[in-house]
């Protein structure tokens, strides 16, 4: 039986526990993080406590009486104890506007869920190659908001379920400019003559944890700027990162396919900088 953690308290969880009236569901008016645990500890834990007051400073939203970083590992331990997980797992941390009204909040104080699966590995394992393609009829909006990850999903369902009626594994989404600005759940990385190219947020893309961590830790062998369509037709690598899957590699994108060597090197460094 799975637990869920809901505004402090555990229960199951197909218990009925939110109001007709929740803002997360009539407005999508929330946000979320998705971590990895190994060993019951978070490899990038500050990184997504950053993106998390960032999104509350935009959303003008604010956390809940005592909850704080200590708290929130306190309360993913107890989840884990009565769910018998051993030591991994994904856990999804859910945030939604607390009270009611239209698209006026009433307030602004948050309300949470935290949720867990259990996952084998207790290490960032790089994936097998995937099969990966693109809707050039589909795009990312440009907004103030690409870069977070809020509850709006709905583009990411539907290309998702493009991507599955075509068979891959993966999907590349492109902006309104038709440029590269991500795939389904990560952030692209273009490798070119051994230089990695990622998109800018600009582009649309979603401020992920891992790219972020790259970011700041490989400066000088990254390239953030605007992609092309054409570039990734051209690149020697394609590269997916998040902070669950760490590096995933992309074996074949329309008539290109790309081999891993870089993935390889990559997802050393950051079970070599991570991991405790």
């Amino acid at each position: 039986m799975k637990y869920i953690n809901y505004n402090g308290n555990i229960f199951n969880e197909h218990e009925k526990l939110l109001p007709a009236t929740n803002r997360g569901m009539r407005f999508g008016d929330g946000f979320f993080e998705s971590m990895v645990m190994f060993d019951k500890k978070f490899p990038l834990l500050e990184y997504h406590w950053n993106r998390i007051e960032f999104t509350m400073e935009i959303l003008g939203a604010y956390f809940p009486k005592r909850f704080d970083i200590e708290r929130f590992q306190a309360m993913v331990l107890d989840l884990v104890a009565v769910s018998n997980i051993a030591a991994n797992a994904r856990v999804r941390l859910q945030f939604f506007r607390k009270g009611t009204g239209l698209y006026l909040p009433e307030e602004n104080e948050l309300a949470y869920v935290i949720s867990m699966e259990e996952i084998e590995n207790n290490r960032f394992e790089l994936s097998d190659g995937l099969l990966a393609g693109s809707n050039e009829e589909h795009f990312n909006p440009i907004s103030c908001f690409s870069d977070l990850k809020t509850s709006s999903a709905l583009g990411y369902v539907l290309a998702a379920k493009f991507m599955k009626q075509k068979g891959w594994q993966e999907i590349v989404l492109l902006n309104t400019f038709n440029q590269v600005s991500e795939s389904l759940s990560s952030n692209i990385f273009l490798v070119k003559n051994d230089k990695l190219i990622t998109p800018d947020l600009e582009s649309g893309c979603v401020s992920g944890v891992m790219r972020s961590f790259l970011l700041a830790n490989l400066p000088d062998s990254i390239e953030e700027r605007p992609v092309e369509l054409s570039e990734l037709l051209e690149a020697d690598e394609v590269l997916l990162t998040n902070a669950v899957k760490g590096i995933q590699w992309v074996k074949n994108y329309s008539s290109s396919s790309y081999t891993n060597k870089k993935a390889v090197e990559l997802t050393a460094f950051i079970n070599k900088n991570l991991l405790f």
